[in-house]
């Protein structure tokens, strides 16, 4: 894991620049999605972003993120609008289509990590995927993460499914719940609470909900408990809009909006 020394962050956003670790400067944790032992330039350029009440690194071109996708931290690729809401958008830049992918720089550990979503997923490309997961840099692959995710997944999900709840490893039997979205879903209230359970026995619950309210309609649950669910070492938080098996949009939405994001520690 990189430590990094963030500069010169100001209002709503700003570009920062990542130096080499410096004690006398605040740490803030960082990670290279899916490199963890790679460390960029020392005048490498990042962007990091105050939106719903958290800070977060907005991962630049020269990393890539899932599957090794391409990735953009322009400000036409993520925003927040007079609204306070974010804006993703896998954009095309130099003929390269590049997703976008934030880490939250605020700790994580046990408790509910809620997004809602203002935009109709249903009507994503094909291979348009959104998601909101914690994950532990470093681990073996499909191991300690937790994932909600919006897509089509074309060589995973059969329809009508186009979204799912996942504790990796994603094939592992048990693991994955998949569920329907519908063009009327335009608003989605999606969530997971992530607990200890017992000893080596851990518990995430899942929902989407159809509003912005705690209590408007479900349309999906799912709880899955055991040795799958990781513990809240080194973990951190990360929400991304890509392009699965890095194929280009050729219909359909691959743009989304997330009008919040929180996170609520859990008690014990």
């Amino acid at each position: 894991m990189l430590t990094a020394a963030i500069i010169g962050v100001i209002g709503l956003d700003a570009t920062a620049i990542v130096a080499a670790p410096n004690r006398a400067v605040a740490p803030l944790p960082t990670r290279l999605p899916h490199d963890p032992m790679a460390v960029p330039d020392a005048t490498t350029a990042l962007r990091v972003l105050n939106w719903s009440g958290h800070t977060w690194l907005i991962y630049p071109q020269d990393q890539a993120g899932p599957e090794n996708v391409p990735l953009s931290n322009s400000t036409k690729a993520v925003f927040v609008d007079s609204l306070g809401r974010l804006h993703l958008q896998i954009t095309k830049v130099n003929g390269v289509w590049r997703s976008v992918e934030l880490e939250s720089l605020d700790p994580v550990s046990y408790g509910t990590y809620t997004m809602q979503v203002d935009t109709k997923t249903a009507l994503f490309d094909p291979y348009t995927v959104l998601g909101m997961f914690v994950y532990r840099p470093g681990s073996k692959n499909h191991t300690n993460e937790i994932d909600v995710e919006d897509s089509r997944y074309p060589h995973l999900l059969k329809a009508p499914n186009n979204a799912q709840f996942v504790v990796q490893p994603y094939f592992a039997r048990g693991h994955l719940h998949p569920y329907p979205l519908t063009a009327n879903d335009g608003q989605l209230r999606q969530q997971f609470t992530w607990l200890p359970g017992t000893p080596g026995n851990g518990i995430a619950k899942f929902e989407t909900r159809r509003g912005t309210s705690a209590h408007a309609p479900v349309i999906a649950q799912w709880t899955y408990q055991g040795y799958s669910v990781p513990i809240p070492l080194d973990m951190h938080l990360y929400i991304n809009l890509w392009t699965n098996q890095d194929k280009p949009p050729l219909s359909g939405t691959h743009s989304a909006i997330i009008s919040s994001y929180s996170y609520v520690p859990a008690t014990f």
